[in-house]
């Protein structure tokens, strides 16, 4: 008997996990898992036990494991925010660290928000817009600017300023006469008409993932969407909020999505491919107005906000290691490559499939949607074939399945996995509705 609470009761117990090695998961009962979803929710970029991250860890525990964020600071911190703001968009040049998770960054990348605004003289600005079918976190305020089930669950807890616009889904989305580029636009009036609704004078932040992530199914947005975003937001004074923690640092090809975009956001969230799973930490990536607003005449003198394990420093070391490996342009290159082969070769051999829609997305962080009767029921079938016969864990949601191996995957291990996930595909899909 299990004394642990987990979050579906229903469900059979889960298998015991004895080791993990590289992308391998080695089971109580002797499996050994190829594990192409990075630790199912995508943040174990490195797989398991890599010698480099587990000997910076083993040193700096030999030194010490926490020291309090607000009056001390130490070598990993300094050195992991340097490493974080080089490869950050131009004039982004503070890294705020929130502590464990990203549902705590996107909550403090809100407060800062309204900090900033708040400390600048703009008082009313208080309200976020969001998308329709997003999700960043679950903290009451993340939940707030999301939409999915356990939004509906906590909606009498939920602070009221908040307001939605449609997602940014160019496959679902757009119009069969309009251009790609149009329906950027068109997306972003929807989102200055509801600036202008609001009154711009009281919307504090538009938040949104770079790239449409776990509810979707990993969309690019179209070319210039943020550019046109990011435009509106600069009229009527409001922050743009990004949310990378699960479609940046390296997962996209470059270490942060909006590098494929081109825009400076106001705040960037990152997470889980921030400790790779080593350890848990999160951060903002921002600019030095905060800092200036905070210690104006008009300011607070402080940031109202933290946590007592932010700045964690063991979790700084595991970042640290990771993000040494992640943004090494060799291993930027790879995850690039890596991931147009495997969504080539899915388009090459499954795309005149009577059930293949497309195969959409960045680096190792893709997607293949299929159109079916009972779409999830399939998906289920196709995991259970490749978890029984091939060894092999996927994500597969809805309409579709979710790639986010880690980023240590070997052009070998991709083609195995493929190779029976094509399988799998054709033969689950024999006789499947009639």
């Amino acid at each position: 008997m299990s004394h642990i609470l987990k979050k579906f009761p229903k469900d059979p117990p889960c298998p015991e996990v004895v080791k993990g090695e590289g992308v391998y998961i080695h089971t109580a009962d002797g499996r050994k898992i190829l594990d192409a979803t990075g630790g199912w929710t995508s943040c174990a970029v490195l797989g398991h036990s890599h010698p480099d991250v587990l000997a910076a860890m083993t040193a700096q525990m030999a030194k010490f494991c926490h020291m309090d964020y607000n009056i001390w600071t130490n070598p990993v911190l300094e050195e992991l925010a340097a490493l974080l703001l080089s490869q950050a968009p131009a004039g982004m040049n503070r890294v705020y660290y929130a502590a464990n998770g990203g549902s705590e960054a996107m909550e403090a990348a809100m407060k800062l928000s309204y900090q900033l605004h708040h400390d600048s003289g703009r008082r009313e600005k208080q309200w976020f817009i969001s998308r329709l079918q997003s999700f960043h976190g679950v903290t009451l305020h993340c939940v707030t600017v999301s939409e999915f089930p356990i939004l509906h669950l906590y909606e009498p807890l939920l602070p009221a300023k908040r307001a939605q616009i449609q997602q940014h889904n160019p496959y679902l989305g757009k119009r069969d006469d309009e251009s790609v580029d149009d329906y950027a636009k068109r997306c972003a009036q929807e989102l200055e008409d509801k600036i202008l609704e609001i009154g711009a004078d009281k919307v504090c932040g538009f938040i949104g993932e770079t790239q449409l992530g776990s509810l979707v199914g990993d969309v690019p947005p179209a070319p210039n969407y943020w550019k046109y975003i990011r435009e509106v937001c600069d009229r009527h004074g409001v922050h743009v909020i990004l949310d990378e923690i699960y479609c940046g640092l390296g997962r996209s090809g470059k270490v942060y999505n909006i590098s494929w975009d081109g825009i400076r956001p106001d705040f960037i969230c990152i997470g889980k491919n921030l400790g790779a799973g080593y350890a848990p930490i999160s951060a903002v990536i921002c600019d030095d107005r905060l800092e200036q607003a905070v210690t104006s005449p008009t300011g607070q003198g402080r940031i109202q906000h933290g946590h007592t394990h932010q700045g964690y420093a063991l979790g700084a070391a595991a970042a640290l290691a990771v993000q040494k490996i992640v943004q090494a342009p060799a291993m930027l290159k790879h995850i690039s490559d890596l991931g147009e082969h495997m969504r080539g070769r899915l388009e090459k051999e499954l795309g005149d499939h009577r059930f293949f829609k497309n195969v959409r997305g960045r680096g190792l962080l893709f997607s293949i949607e299929y159109d079916c009767e009972n779409k999830n029921g399939f998906g289920q079938a196709l995991a259970k074939v490749m978890n029984e016969k091939h060894d092999v864990l996927i994500n597969a949601k809805w309409h579709r399945v979710s790639f986010t191996p880690a980023y240590i995957l070997t052009r070998e291990q991709a083609d195995y996995v493929l190779d029976g996930f094509i399988g799998a595909f054709k033969e689950v899909s024999v006789g499947w509705g009639e």
